[in-house]
Protein backbone atom coordinates (compact mmCIF):
# COMPACT_ATOMS: atom_id res chain seq x y z
CA UNK A 1 0.00 0.00 0.00
CA UNK A 2 1.45 3.34 0.60
CA UNK A 3 5.22 2.37 0.61
CA UNK A 4 4.70 -1.51 0.02
CA UNK A 5 5.75 -3.50 -3.01
CA UNK A 6 3.57 -4.03 -5.76
CA UNK A 7 2.97 -8.30 -5.26
CA UNK A 8 4.96 -9.74 -7.82
CA UNK A 9 3.67 -11.64 -10.97
CA UNK A 10 0.20 -10.27 -11.22
CA UNK A 11 -1.74 -12.42 -14.15
CA UNK A 12 -0.35 -13.03 -17.01
CA UNK A 13 2.92 -14.05 -16.10
CA UNK A 14 2.33 -17.07 -14.17
CA UNK A 15 -0.36 -17.86 -17.10
CA UNK A 16 1.38 -20.79 -18.47
CA UNK A 17 2.03 -20.30 -22.30
CA UNK A 18 -1.46 -21.28 -24.16
CA UNK A 19 -0.53 -24.60 -26.21
CA UNK A 20 -2.56 -24.46 -29.55
CA UNK A 21 -5.15 -27.14 -29.49
CA UNK A 22 -4.39 -29.93 -32.55
CA UNK A 23 -7.59 -29.69 -34.32
CA UNK A 24 -6.81 -25.94 -35.60
CA UNK A 25 -4.60 -23.25 -35.82
CA UNK A 26 -4.01 -20.61 -32.53
CA UNK A 27 -7.10 -18.53 -31.93
CA UNK A 28 -7.67 -15.30 -33.44
CA UNK A 29 -5.52 -15.92 -36.50
CA UNK A 30 -8.17 -15.80 -39.95
CA UNK A 31 -6.65 -16.75 -43.16
CA UNK A 32 -7.44 -13.13 -44.72
CA UNK A 33 -9.54 -14.92 -47.01
CA UNK A 34 -12.88 -14.12 -45.57
CA UNK A 35 -14.40 -11.23 -43.77
CA UNK A 36 -17.49 -9.83 -42.27
CA UNK A 37 -19.63 -11.63 -39.62
CA UNK A 38 -18.98 -15.05 -41.01
CA UNK A 39 -14.88 -14.67 -39.83
CA UNK A 40 -15.75 -12.92 -36.31
CA UNK A 41 -17.81 -16.01 -35.43
CA UNK A 42 -14.91 -18.28 -36.55
CA UNK A 43 -12.37 -16.12 -34.78
CA UNK A 44 -14.61 -16.46 -31.51
CA UNK A 45 -15.12 -20.34 -31.98
CA UNK A 46 -11.76 -20.78 -32.40
CA UNK A 47 -11.16 -18.62 -29.20
CA UNK A 48 -13.50 -20.69 -27.11
CA UNK A 49 -11.51 -23.97 -28.27
CA UNK A 50 -8.14 -22.66 -27.54
CA UNK A 51 -9.36 -21.92 -24.23
CA UNK A 52 -11.41 -25.13 -23.41
CA UNK A 53 -8.13 -27.16 -24.53
CA UNK A 54 -6.36 -25.14 -21.70
CA UNK A 55 -8.83 -25.00 -19.46
CA UNK A 56 -11.73 -26.90 -19.47
CA UNK A 57 -12.66 -28.91 -15.94
CA UNK A 58 -14.59 -31.26 -18.37
CA UNK A 59 -13.54 -34.67 -18.15
CA UNK A 60 -13.59 -35.38 -22.09
CA UNK A 61 -11.05 -31.81 -22.83
CA UNK A 62 -8.91 -32.74 -19.60
CA UNK A 63 -8.59 -36.62 -21.19
CA UNK A 64 -7.88 -35.29 -24.57
CA UNK A 65 -5.55 -33.15 -23.53
CA UNK A 66 -3.80 -35.70 -20.83
CA UNK A 67 -3.21 -38.13 -23.78
CA UNK A 68 -2.01 -35.33 -26.20
CA UNK A 69 0.62 -34.28 -23.61
CA UNK A 70 1.96 -37.86 -23.02
CA UNK A 71 2.65 -38.45 -26.93
CA UNK A 72 5.95 -37.57 -27.49
CA UNK A 73 8.48 -40.27 -27.35
CA UNK A 74 11.25 -37.67 -27.43
CA UNK A 75 11.23 -34.05 -25.28
CA UNK A 76 12.99 -31.00 -25.23
CA UNK A 77 15.45 -30.31 -22.06
CA UNK A 78 16.76 -26.90 -21.65
CA UNK A 79 20.02 -26.54 -19.52
CA UNK A 80 20.44 -23.41 -17.43
CA UNK A 81 24.12 -22.67 -16.14
CA UNK A 82 25.61 -19.54 -14.29
CA UNK A 83 29.22 -18.20 -14.51
CA UNK A 84 29.48 -19.07 -10.39
CA UNK A 85 28.83 -21.62 -8.18
CA UNK A 86 25.59 -21.96 -8.20
CA UNK A 87 23.91 -24.22 -9.42
CA UNK A 88 23.09 -25.84 -12.90
CA UNK A 89 19.50 -26.21 -13.77
CA UNK A 90 17.79 -28.69 -16.16
CA UNK A 91 14.35 -28.70 -16.76
CA UNK A 92 12.70 -31.45 -19.59
CA UNK A 93 9.05 -32.76 -20.62
CA UNK A 94 6.43 -30.50 -20.91
CA UNK A 95 6.68 -27.53 -22.76
CA UNK A 96 4.53 -25.25 -20.77
CA UNK A 97 7.47 -25.82 -17.54
CA UNK A 98 10.90 -23.77 -19.68
CA UNK A 99 8.28 -20.38 -19.31
CA UNK A 100 6.95 -21.41 -15.76
CA UNK A 101 9.04 -23.84 -13.61
CA UNK A 102 12.19 -22.90 -15.34
CA UNK A 103 11.63 -18.88 -15.60
CA UNK A 104 11.23 -19.06 -11.82
CA UNK A 105 13.97 -21.09 -10.70
CA UNK A 106 16.47 -18.99 -12.43
CA UNK A 107 14.69 -16.06 -10.93
CA UNK A 108 15.20 -17.50 -7.23
CA UNK A 109 18.87 -19.13 -8.25
CA UNK A 110 19.47 -14.76 -8.92
CA UNK A 111 18.49 -14.09 -6.00
CA UNK A 112 21.64 -15.30 -4.24
CA UNK A 113 23.95 -13.97 -7.00
CA UNK A 114 23.98 -16.26 -9.08
CA UNK A 115 24.44 -13.79 -12.15
CA UNK A 116 23.57 -14.13 -15.68
CA UNK A 117 22.57 -17.31 -17.26
CA UNK A 118 23.10 -19.37 -20.77
CA UNK A 119 20.59 -21.58 -22.05
CA UNK A 120 21.54 -24.68 -23.89
CA UNK A 121 19.03 -27.21 -25.56
CA UNK A 122 18.39 -29.79 -26.37
CA UNK A 123 16.12 -33.49 -26.64
CA UNK A 124 15.14 -36.71 -24.52
CA UNK A 125 13.12 -39.15 -23.27
CA UNK A 126 11.66 -40.38 -20.11
CA UNK A 127 12.93 -43.76 -21.19
CA UNK A 128 16.82 -41.94 -21.36
CA UNK A 129 16.45 -40.84 -17.54
CA UNK A 130 14.83 -44.74 -16.49
CA UNK A 131 18.18 -45.77 -18.00
CA UNK A 132 20.49 -43.35 -16.08
CA UNK A 133 21.49 -41.26 -19.07
CA UNK A 134 20.72 -37.59 -17.25
CA UNK A 135 20.81 -34.32 -18.47
CA UNK A 136 24.43 -32.60 -16.97
CA UNK A 137 23.47 -30.10 -14.27
CA UNK A 138 22.96 -29.86 -10.40
CA UNK A 139 18.93 -30.10 -10.00
CA UNK A 140 17.21 -31.36 -12.42
CA UNK A 141 13.33 -30.90 -13.22
CA UNK A 142 10.90 -33.07 -15.22
CA UNK A 143 7.31 -32.17 -16.04
CA UNK A 144 4.91 -34.58 -16.70
CA UNK A 145 2.32 -36.93 -16.55
CA UNK A 146 1.66 -37.88 -12.85
CA UNK A 147 1.45 -41.71 -14.94
CA UNK A 148 4.50 -41.01 -16.45
CA UNK A 149 6.72 -39.98 -13.50
CA UNK A 150 5.88 -43.26 -11.67
CA UNK A 151 8.33 -45.36 -14.35
CA UNK A 152 11.57 -42.94 -12.91
CA UNK A 153 13.56 -43.34 -10.09
CA UNK A 154 12.65 -41.29 -6.69
CA UNK A 155 16.12 -41.25 -4.97
CA UNK A 156 17.00 -38.13 -4.06
CA UNK A 157 13.75 -36.53 -5.32
CA UNK A 158 10.52 -34.70 -4.53
CA UNK A 159 7.28 -34.78 -6.49
CA UNK A 160 5.39 -31.85 -6.07
CA UNK A 161 2.44 -30.34 -8.21
CA UNK A 162 2.98 -28.59 -11.94
CA UNK A 163 0.27 -25.99 -10.25
CA UNK A 164 -1.76 -25.15 -7.67
CA UNK A 165 -4.71 -22.74 -7.35
CA UNK A 166 -5.56 -20.45 -4.50
CA UNK A 167 -9.51 -20.36 -3.47
CA UNK A 168 -11.43 -18.50 -1.44
CA UNK A 169 -14.26 -19.65 0.06
CA UNK A 170 -16.21 -16.62 0.40
CA UNK A 171 -18.45 -16.28 3.90
CA UNK A 172 -21.44 -14.70 4.26
CA UNK A 173 -20.80 -11.71 5.75
CA UNK A 174 -18.47 -8.54 4.70
CA UNK A 175 -17.52 -8.62 8.85
CA UNK A 176 -16.45 -12.46 8.75
CA UNK A 177 -14.84 -11.86 5.45
CA UNK A 178 -12.08 -8.96 6.75
CA UNK A 179 -11.72 -11.35 9.58
CA UNK A 180 -10.14 -14.41 7.64
CA UNK A 181 -7.55 -11.42 6.36
CA UNK A 182 -4.46 -10.99 7.52
CA UNK A 183 -4.58 -8.04 10.31
CA UNK A 184 -1.68 -5.75 8.37
CA UNK A 185 -3.22 -6.41 4.90
CA UNK A 186 -7.18 -5.11 6.43
CA UNK A 187 -5.18 -2.32 8.26
CA UNK A 188 -3.41 -1.49 5.16
CA UNK A 189 -6.14 -1.22 2.41
CA UNK A 190 -8.18 0.13 5.46
CA UNK A 191 -6.11 3.31 5.68
CA UNK A 192 -5.72 3.45 1.85
CA UNK A 193 -8.83 3.50 1.34
CA UNK A 194 -9.97 6.18 3.38
CA UNK A 195 -7.39 8.20 1.25
CA UNK A 196 -8.42 7.10 -2.36
CA UNK A 197 -11.99 5.93 -1.87
CA UNK A 198 -11.66 3.25 -4.59
CA UNK A 199 -15.22 1.99 -5.80
CA UNK A 200 -15.87 -1.00 -7.68
CA UNK A 201 -17.51 -1.02 -11.31
CA UNK A 202 -18.49 -3.69 -13.27
CA UNK A 203 -18.89 -3.09 -17.44
CA UNK A 204 -18.05 -6.09 -19.60
CA UNK A 205 -19.06 -3.72 -22.46
CA UNK A 206 -16.92 -4.61 -25.73
CA UNK A 207 -15.43 -0.89 -25.50
CA UNK A 208 -14.56 -1.65 -22.01
CA UNK A 209 -12.70 -4.51 -22.57
CA UNK A 210 -10.82 -2.88 -25.30
CA UNK A 211 -10.09 -0.03 -22.55
CA UNK A 212 -8.62 -2.43 -20.08
CA UNK A 213 -6.84 -5.00 -22.47
CA UNK A 214 -4.66 -1.83 -24.17
CA UNK A 215 -4.61 0.21 -21.38
CA UNK A 216 -4.44 -1.90 -18.32
CA UNK A 217 -3.36 -5.54 -18.87
CA UNK A 218 -0.55 -5.38 -22.02
CA UNK A 219 0.74 -2.31 -20.28
CA UNK A 220 1.46 -3.84 -16.88
CA UNK A 221 2.47 -7.13 -18.45
CA UNK A 222 5.50 -5.63 -20.84
CA UNK A 223 6.45 -3.29 -17.69
CA UNK A 224 6.70 -6.10 -15.12
CA UNK A 225 8.18 -8.85 -16.89
CA UNK A 226 9.10 -7.38 -20.62
CA UNK A 227 10.31 -10.09 -23.13
CA UNK A 228 8.62 -12.84 -20.52
CA UNK A 229 5.62 -11.99 -20.46
CA UNK A 230 2.85 -14.37 -21.14
CA UNK A 231 -0.89 -14.04 -21.33
CA UNK A 232 -4.22 -14.78 -23.26
CA UNK A 233 -4.57 -13.64 -26.59
CA UNK A 234 -7.25 -10.89 -27.10
CA UNK A 235 -9.34 -12.75 -28.86
CA UNK A 236 -9.35 -15.68 -26.54
CA UNK A 237 -9.37 -12.81 -23.94
CA UNK A 238 -12.86 -11.23 -25.31
CA UNK A 239 -14.94 -14.38 -26.63
CA UNK A 240 -14.09 -17.14 -24.19
CA UNK A 241 -13.21 -15.04 -20.96
CA UNK A 242 -15.44 -12.31 -21.22
CA UNK A 243 -18.10 -14.17 -22.84
CA UNK A 244 -18.54 -16.21 -19.79
CA UNK A 245 -17.53 -13.99 -17.43
CA UNK A 246 -17.47 -10.56 -16.07
CA UNK A 247 -15.00 -7.05 -16.29
CA UNK A 248 -14.39 -5.17 -13.42
CA UNK A 249 -12.67 -1.88 -12.71
CA UNK A 250 -11.44 -0.24 -9.78
CA UNK A 251 -12.37 3.59 -9.77
CA UNK A 252 -10.65 6.82 -7.80
CA UNK A 253 -12.53 10.01 -7.93
CA UNK A 254 -14.36 8.74 -11.45
CA UNK A 255 -11.03 7.50 -13.41
CA UNK A 256 -10.71 3.79 -13.94
CA UNK A 257 -7.76 2.56 -12.58
CA UNK A 258 -7.35 -0.58 -12.10
CA UNK A 259 -9.22 -3.68 -13.66
CA UNK A 260 -9.48 -7.58 -13.38
CA UNK A 261 -11.60 -9.91 -16.36
CA UNK A 262 -12.97 -13.00 -14.53
CA UNK A 263 -14.37 -15.93 -15.51
CA UNK A 264 -17.20 -17.76 -14.12
CA UNK A 265 -17.61 -21.38 -13.61
CA UNK A 266 -20.45 -23.66 -15.55
CA UNK A 267 -22.23 -23.29 -12.14
CA UNK A 268 -21.58 -19.54 -11.22
CA UNK A 269 -20.63 -20.88 -8.27
CA UNK A 270 -16.49 -19.65 -8.51
CA UNK A 271 -15.30 -16.52 -10.14
CA UNK A 272 -11.58 -16.91 -11.53
CA UNK A 273 -9.57 -13.65 -11.66
CA UNK A 274 -8.27 -14.21 -15.36
CA UNK A 275 -6.17 -11.12 -15.96
CA UNK A 276 -5.54 -7.45 -14.06
CA UNK A 277 -3.77 -4.50 -14.86
CA UNK A 278 -3.56 -0.95 -13.58
CA UNK A 279 -3.91 2.06 -16.10
CA UNK A 280 -0.63 2.40 -18.47
CA UNK A 281 1.28 0.63 -15.65
CA UNK A 282 1.60 3.38 -13.65
CA UNK A 283 4.09 2.58 -10.80
CA UNK A 284 2.21 5.21 -8.47
CA UNK A 285 -0.91 2.72 -8.42
CA UNK A 286 0.70 -0.04 -7.28
CA UNK A 287 2.58 2.04 -4.81
CA UNK A 288 -0.79 3.55 -3.32
CA UNK A 289 -2.87 0.09 -3.26
CA UNK A 290 -4.55 0.18 -6.29
CA UNK A 291 -3.52 -2.92 -7.65
CA UNK A 292 -4.43 -5.07 -4.56
CA UNK A 293 -7.42 -2.91 -3.73
CA UNK A 294 -8.46 -5.13 -6.70
CA UNK A 295 -8.41 -8.27 -4.56
CA UNK A 296 -10.12 -6.75 -1.93
CA UNK A 297 -12.92 -5.15 -3.82
CA UNK A 298 -13.65 -7.96 -5.49
CA UNK A 299 -13.85 -10.32 -2.75
CA UNK A 300 -16.34 -7.83 -1.26
CA UNK A 301 -18.56 -7.81 -4.10
CA UNK A 302 -18.12 -11.60 -3.89
CA UNK A 303 -19.33 -11.61 -0.51
CA UNK A 304 -22.80 -9.40 -1.33
CA UNK A 305 -23.41 -11.45 -4.49
CA UNK A 306 -23.46 -14.96 -2.14
CA UNK A 307 -20.69 -15.97 -4.52
CA UNK A 308 -19.07 -19.17 -2.73
CA UNK A 309 -15.27 -19.24 -4.19
CA UNK A 310 -12.91 -16.72 -5.38
CA UNK A 311 -10.40 -18.46 -7.23
CA UNK A 312 -7.20 -16.42 -7.55
CA UNK A 313 -5.71 -18.36 -10.37
CA UNK A 314 -2.52 -20.52 -10.64
CA UNK A 315 1.21 -20.31 -9.57
CA UNK A 316 3.99 -22.63 -8.80
CA UNK A 317 4.07 -24.61 -5.53
CA UNK A 318 7.29 -22.88 -4.39
CA UNK A 319 6.21 -21.13 -0.94
CA UNK A 320 8.84 -18.11 -1.62
CA UNK A 321 6.97 -16.91 -4.84
CA UNK A 322 6.23 -13.49 -3.95
CA UNK A 323 2.49 -13.86 -5.40
CA UNK A 324 1.88 -17.30 -3.23
CA UNK A 325 2.72 -15.22 0.13
CA UNK A 326 0.85 -12.22 -0.97
CA UNK A 327 -2.38 -14.07 -1.94
CA UNK A 328 -2.16 -16.44 0.96
CA UNK A 329 -2.89 -13.16 3.20
CA UNK A 330 -6.78 -13.80 2.08
CA UNK A 331 -6.78 -17.44 3.62
CA UNK A 332 -7.19 -19.52 0.62
CA UNK A 333 -7.21 -22.69 0.17
CA UNK A 334 -4.38 -24.69 -2.39
CA UNK A 335 -6.08 -27.26 -4.05
CA UNK A 336 -5.28 -28.75 -7.20
CA UNK A 337 -6.38 -26.52 -10.67
CA UNK A 338 -9.88 -27.71 -11.94
CA UNK A 339 -8.08 -28.10 -15.45
CA UNK A 340 -5.66 -30.79 -17.27
CA UNK A 341 -3.42 -29.84 -14.92
CA UNK A 342 -4.31 -31.19 -11.84
CA UNK A 343 -2.71 -34.71 -13.33
CA UNK A 344 0.74 -33.22 -14.09
CA UNK A 345 3.81 -33.35 -12.11
CA UNK A 346 7.46 -31.85 -11.36
CA UNK A 347 9.74 -34.15 -9.69
CA UNK A 348 12.94 -32.21 -8.75
CA UNK A 349 16.11 -34.59 -8.65
CA UNK A 350 19.55 -33.66 -7.27
CA UNK A 351 22.33 -34.88 -9.02
CA UNK A 352 24.79 -33.31 -7.65
CA UNK A 353 24.88 -32.80 -3.79
CA UNK A 354 27.27 -29.06 -3.42
CA UNK A 355 26.96 -26.25 -0.81
CA UNK A 356 25.27 -24.36 -3.33
CA UNK A 357 22.67 -27.27 -3.87
CA UNK A 358 21.83 -27.46 -0.83
CA UNK A 359 21.20 -23.59 -0.35
CA UNK A 360 19.42 -23.49 -2.87
CA UNK A 361 17.45 -26.29 -1.65
CA UNK A 362 16.86 -24.62 1.70
CA UNK A 363 15.88 -21.08 0.00
CA UNK A 364 13.22 -22.36 -1.67
CA UNK A 365 10.78 -24.53 0.51
CA UNK A 366 7.57 -25.95 -1.99
CA UNK A 367 4.64 -27.95 -1.44
CA UNK A 368 5.19 -31.67 -2.09
CA UNK A 369 2.97 -34.68 -2.83
CA UNK A 370 1.68 -36.90 -0.75
CA UNK A 371 -0.97 -39.94 -1.42
CA UNK A 372 -3.84 -39.88 0.61
CA UNK A 373 -7.25 -41.83 0.82
CA UNK A 374 -8.81 -39.39 -0.77
CA UNK A 375 -6.43 -37.99 -3.78
CA UNK A 376 -3.13 -36.51 -3.51
CA UNK A 377 -2.52 -34.34 -0.29
CA UNK A 378 -0.39 -31.75 -0.78
CA UNK A 379 2.15 -30.68 1.81
CA UNK A 380 4.71 -27.98 2.66
CA UNK A 381 8.10 -29.11 2.96
CA UNK A 382 11.31 -27.43 4.35
CA UNK A 383 15.00 -29.02 3.78
CA UNK A 384 17.86 -28.20 6.46
CA UNK A 385 21.22 -29.96 7.96
CA UNK A 386 23.15 -29.33 10.76
CA UNK A 387 24.26 -26.14 9.14
CA UNK A 388 20.81 -24.65 7.34
CA UNK A 389 18.08 -23.87 9.61
CA UNK A 390 14.51 -24.74 7.64
CA UNK A 391 13.33 -21.32 6.70
CA UNK A 392 10.04 -22.05 8.49
CA UNK A 393 9.99 -18.32 8.20
CA UNK A 394 8.29 -18.80 4.30
CA UNK A 395 5.03 -19.28 5.71
CA UNK A 396 2.70 -21.79 4.14
CA UNK A 397 -0.02 -21.03 6.32
CA UNK A 398 -3.54 -21.57 4.36
CA UNK A 399 -6.72 -23.10 5.21
CA UNK A 400 -6.37 -27.05 4.91
CA UNK A 401 -2.62 -27.63 4.03
CA UNK A 402 -1.21 -29.63 7.17
CA UNK A 403 1.88 -29.00 9.05
CA UNK A 404 5.33 -28.52 7.56
CA UNK A 405 7.00 -31.47 6.68
CA UNK A 406 10.87 -30.90 7.47
CA UNK A 407 13.27 -32.61 5.45
CA UNK A 408 16.95 -33.27 6.56
CA UNK A 409 19.47 -32.78 3.61
CA UNK A 410 21.70 -36.05 4.76
CA UNK A 411 19.53 -38.34 4.94
CA UNK A 412 17.14 -37.05 1.54
CA UNK A 413 20.50 -36.70 -0.33
CA UNK A 414 21.41 -40.24 1.15
CA UNK A 415 20.98 -43.02 -2.17
CA UNK A 416 20.68 -40.32 -5.08
CA UNK A 417 20.53 -42.08 -8.26
CA UNK A 418 24.29 -41.40 -9.15
CA UNK A 419 26.35 -39.48 -11.27
CA UNK A 420 25.47 -36.99 -13.92
CA UNK A 421 24.90 -38.84 -16.75
CA UNK A 422 25.29 -38.43 -20.50
CA UNK A 423 22.52 -36.51 -22.20
CA UNK A 424 24.08 -33.19 -22.93
CA UNK A 425 21.75 -30.52 -24.57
Amino acid sequence: MSAAPAPPDPHGPTTPPPATPPPTTGPGTGTGRTSGPAAGAARAARARLAYAWNNSPRPAWRTARRLYDSGPRRVPVTVSRVRTDQPDIAYLGLRQGEANILQLLEFQRSRAGAGPERRERGRTSLKDLAAGRWPDADLVVVGAQARQLERLPTAGSITAPFRVHLVVDVPDTVERLEQQISRRERWEFRRNQREHRWTLEEDSSPEAFDFFYRRMHLPTMRRRHGDRSRTESPSVARHAILGHGTLMFVTEAGTRVAGVLCHWSADRKALTTRLLGVLDAEERLYDDGAFKAVYHLLLRWACERRVAHVDFFGTEAFLGKGIFQWKRKFAPRVVLPPNHFADKRIRLYVRRDTPETRDFLVANPLLGLDSGTTGPVLVPTYFTDSTRPPRLDISARCPGLPEPRVVDLDDFLTGRAAGAGGVRP
